[in-house]
């Protein structure tokens, strides 16, 4: 073979050889894209998966999310969200935020969207209580956070407002019962605390005043023969006279208005227990009066009568509230009426009470004036023509102990007297 023929059979061959192995290398290229083309498709079917997790996740979530416009119409809403408020998500899309709270709340969501657009911050979000106007809601009350979302986080080309409501959880009637229980009871005690300090607090040192006040007017008696001063006119006594019996006057004044406020307080809290006895009335009410008679003096000038039917049976009663009933009722009814006049204290059987009555003359209580006497601190207006002075608590503790004992009180007020009724019945149940 020359070497011409050597040079073509070379370029022959090795064109053959290129063109055959030319298909070999082709058919690598199909391989590598299959591979790329699995890997996509897997890759898609995970980041579909992730989306469908978060999608789940975003419907189940145990909150209301809404997204709305700032118009307020709602764009979206959680699956979750949707069934706590009573409604299928389609039948909120589109529907207004505004139609979802009660009324009065309605203007404070639309100012909480101006304040919303109004912030400088783009981050600002507002928090705010709403209550529910949904008819087929499982909650009536919501804690709200809105946000405004950041641009391009949303496809609307409006701005978009993220409103995740949570509720707000009410207290069930046994747990409601509970913390007013327990208030209460912090109350009472907290009372109980008060009271027991005012007694020793204001207590001792009017005692020891009084104390100090009847000392002085023992000295003064033995060396002045005070007792013949004190008992002449008000307008005749000497200085001394006048300054002794306004400290002795004001400061019983003092004791008998803690006295009675501190009464007042244990028998609003039922804090004073009865002592039941069996009571003959007439020799009772006898001894009551007399010893009232005693005591008041210097300020009960009128005539006491005691008008008790005969036969009377005894009454299962208190007999210390119902002394300070009496003591109440004759102690009032000596302030109000002139010098001369006559008090009259009765008793008698009706039906199965024990009525009693206390009537003084001379002063009448006005029609206007009848249901407030027994009122905390209230006084008639210038009904007190012989400035005796009062509390204002002793008519309300009086309907505070007849009401104790299961009885009635009322009052009469005409023709130049005033009349006060009790009932208590005869018997009472321990």
């Amino acid at each position: 073979m020359s070497l011409n023929q050597r040079s073509l059979w070379h370029q022959t061959h090795t064109q053959q050889d290129t063109l055959s192995a030319s298909p070999a290398r082709l058919e690598l290229v199909p391989e590598r894209t299959s591979d790329l083309e699995l890997y996509t498709a897997d890759m898609l079917r995970r980041t579909q998966a992730e989306l469908q997790w978060y999608r789940s996740l975003y419907e189940q979530t145990p909150a209301i999310y809404l997204s709305v416009n700032a118009a307020g119409t709602i764009l979206s809403v959680n699956q979750f969200g949707a069934n706590l408020l009573g409604y299928k998500p389609e039948e909120l899309i589109t529907t207004s935020v505004f139609n979802l709270l009660e009324f009065s709340d309605r203007q404070r969501l639309s100012e909480t969207f101006i304040e919303l657009f109004s912030a400088v911050h783009p981050k600002h979000s507002i928090k705010a209580e709403y209550r529910l106007h949904c008819p087929n809601s499982k909650i009536t009350q919501v804690k709200t956070t809105l946000k405004i979302l950041p641009d391009g986080e949303y496809p609307e080309k409006s701005p978009v407002i993220l409103m995740v409501c949570e509720e707000v959880s009410q207290p069930t009637n046994q747990t409601a019962m509970q913390v007013q229980l327990a208030e209460m009871e912090s109350l009472t005690h907290l009372k109980e605390e008060f009271l027991s300090t005012v007694s020793h607090e204001l207590r001792t040192p009017l005692t020891n005043m009084k104390m100090a006040i009847q000392m002085l007017g023992i000295a003064l008696q033995q060396e002045q023969n005070f007792s013949q001063e004190m008992a002449k006119p008000p307008a005749e006594r000497s200085k001394a006279a006048r300054y002794f019996a306004i400290l002795d006057n004001e400061c019983e004044r003092e004791i008998n208005l803690i006295n009675n406020f501190l009464d007042l307080q244990r028998l609003d809290s039922n804090g004073k227990p009865w002592v039941l006895e069996t009571i003959q009335v007439q020799q009772w009410l006898w001894r009551v009066v007399e010893l009232f008679h005693a005591r008041n003096r210097g300020i009960c000038k009128q005539k006491i009568h005691l008008r008790i039917a005969p036969h009377l049976p005894p009454l299962v009663c208190d007999p210390f509230s119902l002394e300070r009933i009496f003591i109440e009722l004759l102690t009032n009814a000596c302030k109000f009426s002139p010098p001369d006049a006559e008090i009259t204290v009765s008793a008698e059987l009706n039906s199965q009470n024990m009525q009693f009555q206390v009537i003084n003359s001379g002063v009448e209580i006005s029609s206007s004036e009848l249901p407030h006497i027994f009122e905390k601190f209230y006084r008639i207006p210038s009904n007190d023509p012989w400035k005796q002075g009062g509390t204002g608590l002793g008519l309300a503790l009086v309907q505070k102990l007849i009401k104790q004992l299961e009885g009635t009180i009322e009052v009469e007020s005409g023709s130049n007297r005033t009349c006060f009724m009790v009932q208590l019945p005869l018997h009472h149940k321990i």
